[in-house]
């Protein structure tokens, strides 16, 4: 593929920034030095070392990542004995990929957040085409149609999603019950309880962007989901209708209302996601409305008499003609770098991830994430899960089932192309009274017309079908 001019853009801008600060592409929490895709530092030395293979990821805890190596990595290194997988872990992760990846480097094995940001490295051929990994593992029979073709391009396989992330409500049954509440079912009953709880001194919900503007694109995946409607979003996707048309308008217009009113979290921009679970679990606020993956701050709460607190439904229709939706995306996505030696091996890697038995383990080790969304999900007996476990599971083999009927709304860095993405970030610009719900979508619409004939829209699927 051309290495296009966005491409070189988005690197020359995210390398400057990383001068300022004085961050290089092969620093890492651990100190490791990047392997595989550099011309040949992973080859095996004379003395017949093992050949050396390399993943980042973000900066996660310290039992996430002995959850994955348990799981995942140390499984393949057994299978593999001529090879050592290692996976470094960075908090400048994604910064870290697009300065490696712009000098032909980086890991073998590609770590994003999202088929959204992953579109410019796709359309600069940094991403190896997996569509003959496909057919021989069978991904595509495997994995859900929405979300395997979120990584798709021109009919083409890019990467994998490592975890079905859905948008609607985590609450607090504990509170629930102890205040006489019930789950609700639908946005007035959602709102009375929200009204009731600032009136007892409580937040309404709680989450908060300190430290990740990007947390503000929870928001804008739920309100066009629930108040726009899934059917609007994908005429706008697809170039059949404007951003700046009326129900979108809508939807935007809500989420100012709810955040003025304090129904978003009145300290939004105070918290971040761990400060918010430790608020959920103190009994600050009945709800989360945000991504089931926010569950993976819960697991420390999670103990004892309080192991059943914390449970997910989906969030109720926000207008008349809208039904309750699943607001669909990744957790994440791998991929393999289209420069590396090792796509075999690679690919290897990550289809030890699709498989029945990969979810079950990480969702006891690591609820919250790993819930690559297979086909068989429904499968999966859950009976013997408990506590937090036990209700991720059941949440995402509910949502699994709606998606398939076509039950789904669009989360934004999954199916909205980049620049596109980034105005629906600053969607606080709408709160805040900076810009209208329709200066933004005029915005909006310019953006994405020029991302639409750059061919930069991810594959978008159809609701309802």
């Amino acid at each position: 593929m051309k290495f296009n001019r966005l491409f070189a853009i988005i690197v020359a801008a995210i390398m400057m920034l990383s001068s300022l600060s004085g961050c290089s592409g092969s620093s890492s929490e651990t100190g490791g030095k990047a392997t595989g895709a550099d011309g040949g530092s992973s080859q095996a030395g004379s003395s017949g070392d093992k050949i050396p293979l390399s993943m980042w990821f973000w900066g996660s805890n310290t039992d996430q990542q002995a959850a994955l190596s348990e799981t995942l990595v140390d499984k393949f290194n057994a299978e593999n004995p001529d090879y050592e997988l290692t996976v470094e872990y960075r908090s400048s992760v994604n910064k870290d990929i697009a300065v490696a990846l712009a000098a032909n480097q980086g890991p073998d094995i590609v770590y994003e957040s999202s088929p959204s940001l992953a579109m410019t490295y796709i359309e600069a051929g940094k991403y190896a085409d997996l569509t003959e990994y496909s057919q021989q593992y069978g991904w595509q029979d495997k994995l859900i149609k929405p979300m395997y073709d979120s990584g798709t391009v021109n009919g083409k396989l890019y990467s994998i999603p490592m975890g079905l992330n859905i948008i609607g409500i985590v609450y607090n049954k504990r509170v629930l019950d102890e205040n006489g509440w019930q789950v609700p079912a639908t946005l007035e009953e959602l709102t009375a309880i929200m009204d009731e709880a600032m009136e007892k001194g409580m937040y309404a919900s709680v989450t908060g962007n300190k430290g990740w503007k990007e947390t503000n694109e929870d928001y804008s995946s739920l309100f066009l989901t629930n108040f726009a409607g899934p059917e609007d979003v994908y005429k706008a996707l697809t170039g059949d209708q404007k951003w700046n048309s009326a129900n979108i308008v809508y939807a935007l217009e809500q989420s100012a209302e709810w955040y003025n009113k304090g129904y978003l979290c009145s300290d939004y921009v105070n918290l971040d996601w761990g400060e918010s679970a430790q608020l959920l679990s103190d009994g600050g606020a009945p709800f989360f409305f945000g991504p089931l993956k926010f569950i993976q701050n819960l697991v420390m709460f999670c103990v004892d008499d309080n192991r059943d607190d914390f449970q997910f439904c989906v969030f109720p229709s926000g207008r008349d003609g809208v039904d309750p939706s699943y607001t669909i995306g990744a957790t994440g996505i791998l991929a393999v770098n289209a420069n590396t030696q090792y796509k075999d091996k690679a690919a290897e890697f990550i289809n030890m991830l699709i498989s029945e038995e990969f979810v079950m383990e990480m969702a006891e080790k690591w609820p919250g994430y790993w819930g690559v969304p297979l086909t068989t999900l429904n499968e999966i007996d859950t009976s013997g899960f408990e506590g937090l476990p036990k209700y991720y599971m059941e949440a995402i083999v509910t949502a699994s089932s709606e998606i398939e009927k076509g039950n789904f709304g669009y989360y934004c860095s999954s199916y909205f192309p980049p620049e596109t993405f980034n105005y629906f970030v600053n969607i606080d610009t709408v709160w805040f009274g900076e810009s209208t719900a329709e200066e933004l979508l005029d915005s909006v619409d310019v953006a994405f017309e020029k991302e639409l004939a750059a061919g930069l829209v991810p594959p978008v699927p159809k609701p309802g079908s």
